[in-house]
């Protein structure tokens, strides 16, 4: 059996990265605090999409959109 080298710096750093981004979408006040412009493009992007996964960064886009959808209800 051959002996392979991993580099769990890169692990850990990953992990660090995805623990931060959950307490931002946790913390509802910061959250909402940035533009939604802005969070839509943060959800959107590449970055988020490998780190956090297809499926989290879909729920993600989901609560953004019905956000949207209560925003326009309430203007009606």
């Amino acid at each position: 059996m051959d002996k392979l080298f991993i580099d769990i710096s890169t692990l850990q750093s990953f992990i660090f990265e995805r623990r931060q981004i959950v307490a931002l979408l946790e913390d509802s006040e910061l959250w909402r605090k940035i533009p939604l412009s802005q969070r839509f493009a943060i959800v959107e992007s590449s970055e988020f999409i490998a780190l956090m996964g297809e499926s989290f960064t879909e729920n993600a886009r989901r609560m953004l959109e019905s956000e949207i959808e209560a925003m326009t209800a309430t203007k009606h």
